[in-house]
């Protein structure tokens, strides 16, 4: 037996603006609860380069930096499992680039994770085989393993790795999805969005690996954007009605058990995108010789967003102007404070491992 959980007061007393329904197995959780509070420090590290040993030796920076400041060891726990969320939806030219999963992947078997406990997360099954994430079809056929070098693979389109208790469910208009049909507009099945439940339910922890991309709706598409739009089914009808995506993404990000289960995101600036949103195009992509990490999803979008409006000035394109409202939203729902003032920025020196 399970309950429906109908949080439309939440966003009303601050936006007066849609609701959110989550199907929740047993027990009811409290509103915008959270298990402590969110750290505000943000870890850099300065490189000369984008390699495997650069990436590798950053992630160990970046694990070490957690576990000095949290004062608690990164360990396998109860559930003996963890996530990855990556962002391959750009295609190959603006993913997550795998040798920073790779030191990731390092370092949680060098915590006690086997690499079947690990898994790695995304939209599509096709696009993660395009950015490495799968081996190529003919190597398959070959006798080869359909996973990421022994770690498992799930893609959220294929619709396997839901549980039908947990969703998110907003009140938008099904007419947005591509292909509903007049007599659909009243499907309750179509104003829901299912959560991968290798992110969350299952898992000790997941750990958030997006890139910058600017998004329509959202305004910047980094940390909250990869935890949210690109993290569930049915994400068309915020892309196709993107007034709604800022909300959406935010209501998605406060669930308790997908908020607290995170336990902090590493935004590399190998690639970026300023124009375009999610679809990849070279001529409107930076770089930085920096990578970030923060268990503050929303700091870390606030810097992208400065680094989108850095690059569109700098290329004669508007400004993402005002500060996108996701922002906001996130701070209001105790997910993060978007100002970067309010932080500890440490800076990490990249050594052996």
């Amino acid at each position: 037996m399970f309950n429906i959980l109908n949080k439309k007061a939440l966003l009303q007393l601050f936006f007066a603006a849609i609701s959110l329904n989550l199907a929740l197995p047993g027990n009811i959780f409290a509103e915008n609860s959270a298990s402590g509070n969110v750290s505000d420090e943000i870890f850099e590290i300065r490189v000369p380069d984008f390699t495997p040993i650069v990436y590798a030796r950053a992630a160990a920076a970046f694990f070490r930096a957690y576990e000095r400041s949290t004062g608690k060891p990164i360990r396998k726990g109860d559930k003996g499992r963890v996530g990855i969320k990556v962002y391959t939806n750009s295609g190959a030219g603006l993913s997550t680039p795998t040798e920073l999963v790779d030191g990731v992947i390092d370092q949680l078997v060098r915590r006690g994770y086997a690499r079947k406990d690990i898994t790695i997360v995304d939209m599509s099954r096709r696009k993660l085989r395009e950015s490495g994430f799968l081996p190529k079809r003919s190597a398959i056929k070959a006798g080869a393993a359909d996973d990421y070098k022994g770690v498992q693979v799930a893609d959220i389109e294929s619709g396997k790795f839901f549980d039908s208790r947990w969703f998110y469910d907003n009140p938008l208009s099904p007419q947005s999805v591509r292909g509903a049909a007049a007599n659909d507009i009243y499907n309750p099945e179509l104003r829901k969005s299912y959560l991968p439940v290798p992110l969350f339910l299952s898992v000790d922890f997941w750990i958030n690996l997006p890139m910058v991309t600017d998004m329509e709706g959202l305004g910047v598409c980094a940390a909250i954007g990869n935890a949210s739009i690109w993290n569930m089914s049915n994400n068309e009808r915020f892309l196709k009605s993107p007034a709604n995506a800022s909300m959406a993404a935010a209501e998605v990000c406060s669930i308790p058990e997908l908020k607290d289960s995170n336990l902090f995101t590493i935004l590399t600036l190998e690639k970026g995108q300023f124009v375009g949103g999610s679809v990849f195009n070279s001529r409107c992509t930076f770089r930085e010789n920096l990578i970030l990490m923060s268990a503050n999803p929303v700091v870390l979008d606030y810097i992208a967003w400065e680094l989108i409006n850095k690059y569109r000035s700098m290329n004669k394109f508007d400004k993402i102007e005002p500060m996108p409202a996701l922002l906001n939203y996130c701070k209001e729902l105790k997910i993060g404070d978007w100002d970067p003032r309010a932080a500890k920025r440490t800076r990490l020196p990249l050594r052996r491992k």
